[in-house]
């Protein structure tokens, strides 16, 4: 089969499964009773990521770190476009200015990490611990730090237990049927997930862009899907914490990603062999969250024109980010 109808059918069952887990996963995450931040930032953001993690992950034993690290800093710059969409979307509320400022927590953390991830490909070196590379080690310690921060300024009442919360809020047939589909497309993605990694590959080799490239612009698109699913239905919900509490968190995740694949490259650090020019990706995914958290700490209501400005600009500067890497890729 050529590689772009592998591309295909593999993106496409890792897009649908993907978005049946998010799905499954909203309605696990609803029995916690835990607050939308919370909840948003760790638990439906670590399922909305598992496409991320388990193509890179296989992009990893095929030997093509690029591919992996590309999708990850690309995945970040997707999930910022989609928040920028969904604010769009609901323009006349202002999605951004109503969530809790404690959102720009998930927001620092994730540029944190990111930044780290930045200068782990720029410097790299030989050092390393358990295993890992210093930057990696580097970002497990933080991503720990950060959500253990997250979780002492979360919005919403104590903790309940899970059953009771269950019973109370989601019946228990449809809790089993969530854990079901979760398992099921979980399996699904694991399964597609080494034929989407050698497809885009082959793209990439054929298109003559550079790996890295190929996993900003065809992986990231493809991985972030469920991501776009989750935030459209909690917009047309209402849940705006949830929306913005899993794009941010998302974008932790997918940092903290760089754990296992790194543990999965063995030898040289993973961000290390990568080609420098994906650290351009990963600045812009800063920029890009940066510009999302000033919008959460703007309160005003004022409107240009028939949008809203920020959004737009948002907008702009991802498909910059995405040209900009792409010409330095080519140098």
């Amino acid at each position: 089969m050529p590689a772009w109808l592998i591309f295909a059918l593999s993106a496409g069952a890792v897009a649908v499964a993907g978005t049946k887990l998010a799905t499954a996963g909203d309605t696990i995450g609803e029995g916690t009773g835990l607050g939308g931040l919370w909840v948003g930032a760790l638990l439906i953001a670590a399922v909305t990521s598992l496409p991320e993690l388990a193509t890179d992950l296989a992009a990893v034993l095929q030997h093509h770190p690029g591919l992996a690290v590309g999708d990850l800093f690309g995945s970040c710059m997707a999930n910022m476009m989609i928040l920028a969409v969904a604010d769009l979307l609901t323009r006349e509320s202002r999605m951004l200015s109503r969530v809790a400022v404690n959102q720009v927590l998930v927001g620092t953390l994730g540029i944190s990490l990111t930044i780290i991830a930045v200068i782990g490909v720029m410097v790299g070196g030989d050092y390393s611990f358990m295993g890992l590379g210093w930057p990696t080690a580097a970002i497990a310690v933080a991503y720990v730090a950060g959500m253990r921060l997250i979780h002492h300024n979360r919005e919403g009442p104590p903790f309940q237990s899970p059953s009771e919360v269950s019973k109370a809020r989601v019946p228990k047939e449809k809790m089993q049927s969530a854990v079901i589909v979760f398992g099921v497309a979980t399996i699904a993605i694991l399964v597609a997930a080494p034929y989407l990694a050698s497809s885009s590959s082959a793209l990439a080799d054929q298109l003559g862009i550079s790996q890295g490239f190929a996993g900003m612009l065809l992986l990231a698109l493809t991985t972030s899907l469920p991501e776009a699913a989750v935030s459209y239905g909690s917009i047309r919900s209402g849940a705006y914490a949830l929306c913005v509490g899993n794009l941010l968190g998302s974008n932790c995740f997918n940092m903290a990603a760089m754990i296992p694949l790194d543990l999965a490259h063995g030898g040289e650090s993973l961000l290390a062999s990568v080609e420098p020019s994906l650290a351009l990706g990963g600045l812009f995914a800063c920029l890009l969250t940066a510009l999302a958290m000033l919008d959460v700490l703007n309160k005003s209501e004022r409107h240009f024109w028939v949008v809203e400005l920020g959004p737009v600009v948002m907008l702009f500067v991802y498909v910059a980010g995405l040209v900009l890497t792409y010409q330095a890729g080519s140098l």
